[in-house]
């Protein structure tokens, strides 16, 4: 029987930090994993880049605006019309010429040559033929109305800096810059090797009579590659995909070690618990180094971090349910962390509606008896154990969010309208928060 007793659980906040700090030692990031430090770069059409980091600074093409422009739909006048008039007077228009004393001047438009400033067409009359106007309200001062050529950006100002992430208003003010292409981080690639005797693609005819040919008992259809794949185009990265491999030391081992040479980032999906088919652990120990072998709370306690050749290896264990948010858990900080953008998970407060039931299934379970309880191990003294409960978020007249306790565990029917989780105290003794608590909530 292989020995576990020395296997390294942390807490979710620990492991995380423990590995970023090990990439940041090993020069993990878009810059690192390329030879000679160079940061591999992608230049990409402007509406292409949304969700991307930029990998240069942006500069304004020119000036924005590049000539004295109008801010709002009105005409054009000389203000040496204005300046020496009593305050609250106005001018005698029945003499102007359109084109020599006035003209129109519309929002956005560069004002028409020789005009500096601009009075709003809601005070204005403009006669039938369009040649004449008669005003009723005086500009404030010269170039009211307008803006200065350059007032919003100067020709080779930084506009955007490297770094930033592309979404729908930083593109805006890229475009408005002068710039239909950006150079952009190239994309992580992340790995993705499901690991299992048990599963078979789930293109694959169910037929029990044929087990030998198409899925039948005991087999299951593998699915947790559609999950990786959402949540790493949605974190910006490139799915790099491996078929399924079996539960063989070996074969595990030439898979991590395929995936290390052309990706950024593995994920290694289960295999990382304790079953006499299960090499995972014992596979990363072998080729590289072990952050942790498994973390603090359940469902998703056979969480895994190691770095194989600089490269991080992200192991998550069970179904789709469970795997979707240790993903959240343990791969969305590493991708972060290679474009450069902050780690940190998001999370929102929310005030609890209602009160936790006493498991996450709102039912008696039965006693487990000693030979069926998990004993805690390789736990800091003093640590506790934590469950992630689902909860259904939903804004109140008020203004705050109401958070609802769903019964139910990762991946079932009970679960799936839930829209966020949040972690807690699951150790004897330990106290729910009280319905009217604010709680702190993760989105999924």
């Amino acid at each position: 029987m292989r020995d576990h007793s020395h296997h390294i659980e942390l807490s979710r906040e620990e492991a995380v930090s423990r590995m970023l700090e090990r990439c940041r030692a090993v020069g993990f990031s878009a810059s690192g994993k390329q030879e000679g430090g160079a940061a591999r770069v992608e230049q990409v059409a402007l509406d292409q880049a949304l969700g991307r980091v930029l990998a240069q600074d942006v500069r304004a093409a020119t000036d924005v605006p590049n000539a004295l422009t109008c801010c709002m739909d009105s005409i054009a006048v000389h203000w040496a019309a204005f300046e020496d008039l009593p305050e609250g007077a106005l001018p005698d228009t029945a003499a102007w010429v359109r084109g020599v004393d006035w003209e129109f001047a519309n929002t956005g438009v560069a004002m028409p040559a020789g005009f500096d400033t601009a009075i709003v067409i809601e005070h204005v009359a403009v006669s039938d033929d369009e040649q004449h106007v008669t005003i009723d309200a005086a500009p404030s001062r010269q170039f009211a109305g307008t803006r200065a050529a350059g007032s919003q950006m100067k020709r080779g100002q930084t506009v955007v800096p490297a770094g930033a992430l592309v979404t729908p208003d930083v593109a805006a003010r890229i475009a408005g810059a002068g710039h239909s292409a950006v150079a952009v981080l190239a994309r992580p690639r992340v790995a993705f090797i499901p690991t299992g005797n048990e599963l078979v693609p789930a293109n694959l005819p169910f037929a029990p009579s044929a087990p030998e040919k198409y899925a039948g008992r005991g087999h299951t259809f593998e699915s947790n590659s559609l999950v990786v794949r959402g949540k790493v185009e949605q974190w910006g990265g490139e799915l790099v995909p491996f078929d399924i491999v079996p539960d063989e030391h070996d074969a595990i081992k030439e898979a991590v070690a395929h995936a290390a040479r052309v990706a950024d980032i593995i994920v290694l999906n289960a295999g990382s618990s304790k079953g006499s088919d299960d090499w995972s652990v014992e596979v990363l120990e072998e080729m590289g180094e072990v952050v942790c072998h498994q973390t603090n709370h359940g469902p998703g306690h056979h969480s895994s971090y190691a770095l194989v050749g600089g490269t991080p290896v992200v192991g998550i264990s069970g179904p789709s349910g469970g795997a979707s948010f240790t993903l959240n858990f343990y791969l969305r900080p590493v991708m972060r962390a290679f474009l450069g953008l902050d780690p940190a998970p998001e999370r929102i407060p929310a005030r609890l509606a209602a009160p936790f039931a006493p498991n996450k299934f709102g039912k008696p379970q039965p006693r487990k008896l000693p030979g069926e309880a998990r004993p805690p191990e390789a736990t800091e003294p003093g640590s506790s154990f934590f469950s992630i409960r689902f909860l259904t978020l939903e804004a109140q007249p008020d203004g705050t969010l109401a958070a609802t306790p769903v019964l139910g565990h990762p991946g079932s029917p009970e679960t799936q309208h839930a829209n966020a989780y949040c972690m807690l105290p699951a150790g004897p003794g330990e106290v729910p928060p009280e319905p009217g608590s604010i709680i702190w909530c993760e989105l999924r």
